[in-house]
C-alpha cells in the first residue's frame, strides 16, 4: 500500500497548478499534475489515484466531462471540483456526477487542505467499511462458532468469565450492567447503554446505562423510527462511526453534549428477531473506535443475545382463542384463517373458501399452506415464518407469492401472519391472504417501463462512450489502407486502432458492471460458480489496480455442490491478493482434482510475506496491512469455514516473490455435499 495518498491536480493555468503544488507539497500527499482533461485521462489510465482535483473550465475536455469519465471508469476515486466561474447549476451538475466537494477560486490553503483531508478520510472509511462488512459476513456464516476466533486471547478470557458470571444472575438489569462493564475491558468504552426493542409498542426502552446520568438514560424511551437506533431497526448491521463530524451518512446529526468523543459504536442484538441494541462511546484513551473494537462489540452482542434467548418465557399450552368478530369474519374481503401450532385450520372466513374453492368445513383440521399451490421453497418459507411468528410474537409479511390456490388459475398472493393473543400468550396465529394479482401485473408493467427508460439512458451513454474511439478507429484504418505500401506506417496506425478497441472494451465492461447489481450467492451452488461469482465481484477493483487475473479451474468443479459460505472464503482470499498488489501485478487462479482431494489455488505477484509474518497470519487480529486498515480476521474466518467441510488452508510466501494460497477439500466431503 502507498504510505502517502496520490493526488492528481488538473488545471490549464500553470500558475494555479504551481500554487496548488506549493500548498500541498509540504503536506502528506504525493502530487501529480495534468494541464487538461485529456492528459488527466492518460495519467488515470497509467496509475490509480486516491483523489482528483479538477478545474471546471478547460480546453479539450471540460471538468464535467472528466467527472463523467471518472464516474464510469474509476468510481472509487473521489473528485473535488474548483472553478473561478461559480454558479448553482454547475455545482448541482458536479454533485450529481459524484463530485465530493465544490470549491471556488481563489483557493484558500486551509480550506483546500481541509476539503482534501475530508475526502481522503471518507475514502478510507468507505474502504474500511467494505472490508469490515466482508469479515462480518464470514463471521455470521460461522454462527456461534465465531466466538472461537478469539480463543486463547485476553478478550476470550473476558467473554468466558462474563458468560459464567451472568448464567446464575436472575436480574436482567444486573446482567446488562455486567455486559457494559465487560465492554470497558474489551474496547475501553466509558459510556454505554443497552436498549431493548418492544415491537408491540414500536419503541426502544432503556435497560441499563454506564457513565454520566445512568439512571436518566436507562429510563429513556426511543421511538423505533427515530435516531440512530431507528436507523439500525431498518438496517440491523453493526455501526461504527469514527468521527460523526466527518461521516457523510448522518449529515443532520450533531455531536451530543456530555460526551468527550464523536466516535461511537451501535451493536444490534439480533437473531430470529431484533432484541435491542448496545450503544458504546468515549474510549478511555480518547482514541476513536476501530474495526477491531466493532468486531469485539459484535461478539459481546452475540453473547447477550444468547442470554436473552435463554430467558424468554416458554411457549404456553394450546388454548381456545376467541374467533374474530362476526362482521370481520363475514364482510372483510381478505381471506382469513386461524391456524394452530401444527398449522392446521381451526377457523376460516367465506373469502378464504372462495380463494381455495372449498368450504370451511373441508378446510377444518387441514394444513393451509399446501392448499395454496405454492412451489416447495415458498411453502417452506411460509411454514418457517409462521413458526417464527408464534415463537417471536412478531408479525411477518410476504408481498407477492405466485400461487394456484384453486389448482388451476395462477394468482399472486399477499400474505400476512400475526399472533393471536390469549390470556397466556400466543398459541395460534391469524393468516391473512389477499389476491394482489392485478397490483402485481401493474408493478411488472411499471418495472418494464422503468427498465426501458434505463435502457434508453444506457444506450445514450453507450453511444457517447463508444462514438469517439470508434471514430478514431475508422480514421486509423482508413490511413492504414492509404499507406498499405509502407509497413511501418500501417503497423503504427493499426496499433492506434487497437488502443481504441481496448478503450471500447473497457467502457463496455464498466457499463456492464454498473448495470448489473452484485448478487448474493445461493445457499448451495457448485464450486465453479462460487469461485466465478467471487472473481466477478473483484474484477472491477482488479482492473482499476492494473492487476491481470488468470482464471483456469477444472470444469469438473461444476459437478461439485457445496454450501454458499465458501464464497466468503474465495472473496476474502482474492481481496487479500489485490490489496497486496496496489500498483498492479498478476493473480493466477487455478485448481485440480486429485484422487483424495480437490485443490484450489490463488497465486499473486505481490510483495510477499516474511517467515515471521507467515507464522502469525492465522492469529486473530493480526494484520500485515498498515495502520487500521486491516482487522486481521479474514484468514481466521476462512480457516474456520473450511474446517466445517474438513478442509485446510495452506499459505506459502517469500518476500519479493508473492504469495500462494491453497484450499484443500477432501473428496469425501464433496461427495457428502452432493448427496444433500
Amino acid at each position: 500500500m502507498r504510505e502517502q495518498p496520490l493526488v492528481l491536480l488538473v488545471d490549464d493555468d500553470p500558475a494555479i497548478l504551481e500554487l496548488m503544488q506549493e500548498i500541498l507539497s509540504p503536506g502528506a500527499y504525493v502530487v501529480d499534475i495534468a494541464s487538461n482533461g485529456r492528459k488527466a485521462v492518460e495519467r488515470l489510465q497509467a496509475c490509480p489515484y486516491d483523489l482528483v482535483l479538477t478545474d471546471m473550465v478547460m480546453p479539450e475536455m471540460q471538468g464535467l466531462e472528466l467527472l463523467q469519465y471518472l464516474k464510469l471508469h474509476h468510481p472509487e476515486t473521489l473528485t473535488i471540483v474548483f472553478t473561478g466561474y461559480a454558479n448553482y447549476q454547475d455545482a448541482v451538475a458536479a454533485v450529481k456526477l459524484g463530485a465530493f466537494d465544490y470549491l471556488t477560486k481563489p483557493l484558500r490553503p486551509e480550506i483546500l487542505r481541509h476539503a482534501i483531508d475530508r475526502a481522503l478520510e471518507f475514502r478510507r472509511l468507505c474502504q474500511a467499511q467494505q472490508d469490515l462488512e466482508l469479515v462480518l459476513q464470514g463471521a455470521e456464516a460461522l454462527g456461534w462458532q465465531a466466538l472461537e476466533l478469539v480463543s486463547n486471547t485476553p478478550e476470550a478470557a473476558v467473554l468466558t468469565a462474563l458468560r459464567e458470571e451472568v448464567r446464575p444472575e436472575p436480574d436482567l438489569k444486573e446482567v446488562g450492567r455486567r455486559f457494559l462493564e465487560a465492554s470497558r475491558q474489551l474496547v475501553g468504552a466509558t459510556h454505554g447503554s443497552i436498549f431493548l426493542f418492544d415491537s408491540t409498542l414500536g419503541q426502544f426502552s432503556g435497560l441499563v446505562a454506564m457513565g454520566s446520568a445512568p439512571e436518566y438514560r436507562a429510563a429513556l424511551k426511543v421511538p423505533a423510527n427515530s435516531g440512530l437506533m431507528g436507523y439500525l431497526a431498518t438496517k440491523p448491521r453493526p455501526l461504527l462511526v469514527s468521527d460523526l463530524r466527518q461521516d457523510s451518512r448522518f449529515p443532520q446529526l450533531r455531536p451530543r453534549t456530555g460526551y468527550r468523543s464523536t466516535s461511537f459504536m451501535i451493536i444490534p442484538l439480533i437473531s430470529f428477531k431484533l432484541w435491542g441494541v448496545i450503544n458504546l462511546t468515549d474510549r478511555e484513551d480518547g482514541e476513536t473506535f476501530t474495526s477491531r473494537d466493532l468486531f469485539l462489540g459484535w461478539l459481546l452482542g452475540r453473547q447477550l443475545v444468547e442470554v436473552l434467548e435463554s430467558r424468554e418465557a416458554p411457549e404456553p399450552p394450546p388454548e381456545q382463542v376467541p374467533a374474530p368478530a362476526a362482521w370481520v369474519h363475514e364482510q372483510v374481503p381478505v381471506a382469513l384463517a386461524v391456524l394452530d401450532q401444527e398449522m392446521k385450520v381451526t377457523q376460516a372466513n367465506p373469502a378464504l373458501e372462495r380463494l381455495v374453492g372449498v368450504t370451511a368445513k373441508v378446510l377444518a383440521g387441514q394444513e393451509l399452506f399446501p392448499r395454496l399451490g405454492l412451489d416447495p421453497r415458498q411453502q417452506q418459507e411460509l411454514e418457517e415464518a409462521f413458526r417464527a411468528v408464534l415463537a417471536g410474537r412478531e408479525p411477518r409479511e410476504f408481498s407477492s407469492l405466485k400461487a394456484r390456490p384453486d389448482g388451476q388459475t395462477e394468482r399472486f398472493l399477499g400474505v400476512k401472519m400475526v399472533p393471536m393473543p390469549g390470556r397466556r400468550g400466543a398459541s395460534r396465529g391469524l393468516v391473512l391472504l389477499e389476491d394482489v394479482s392485478e397490483m402485481e401485473q401493474l408493478r411488472q408493467r411499471l418495472h418494464l417501463f422503468e427498465h426501458l427508460a434505463v435502457m434508453g439512458k444506457l444506450s445514450l451513454c453507450v453511444a457517447h462512450e463508444l462514438n469517439n474511439p470508434l471514430d478514431g478507429i475508422r480514421r486509423y484504418l482508413s490511413l492504414a489502407l492509404m499507406k498499405k505500401d509502407q509497413p511501418q506506417e500501417v503497423e503504427r496506425y493499426l496499433a492506434e486502432a487497437q488502443k481504441g478497441l481496448q478503450r471500447m472494451a473497457t467502457s463496455i465492461k464498466s457499463l456492464m458492471f454498473s448495470a448489473g447489481p452484485l448478487k448474493t450467492p445461493q445457499t448451495r451452488d457448485n464450486l465453479l460458480n462460487l469461485i466465478q461469482e467471487a472473481v466477478k465481484i473483484m474484477m472491477f477493483q482488479a482492473s482499476d489496480q492494473r492487476v491481470q487475473v488468470s482464471f483456469s479451474p477444472p470444469r469438473e468443479l461444476q459437478q461439485v455442490m457445496m454450501e454458499g459460505e465458501l464464497y466468503h472464503v474465495f472473496l476474502n482470499i482474492i481481496k487479500n491478493a489485490l490489496q497486496a498488489m496496489p500498483q498492479g501485478g498478476h493473480l493466477q487462479i487455478g485448481g485440480c482434482l486429485r484422487p483424495e482431494q480437490v485443490e484450489i489455488s490463488f497465486e499473486d505477484t505481490g510483495a510477499g510475506l516474511s517467515p515471521q509474518e507467515l507464522e502469525q497470519i492465522f492469529q486473530p487480529f493480526y494484520s500485515t496491512k498498515e495502520g487500521t486498515q486491516g482487522l486481521g480476521l479474514g484468514l481466521p474466518i476462512c480457516q474456520k469455514i473450511l474446517e466445517r467441510h474438513g478442509g485446510r488452508l495452506l499459505v506459502t510466501s517469500r518476500p519479493g516473490q508473492g504469495t500462494k494460497v491453497c484450499i484443500l477439500l477432501p473428496r469425501e466431503a464433496l461427495k457428502e455435499g452432493q448427496s444433500h
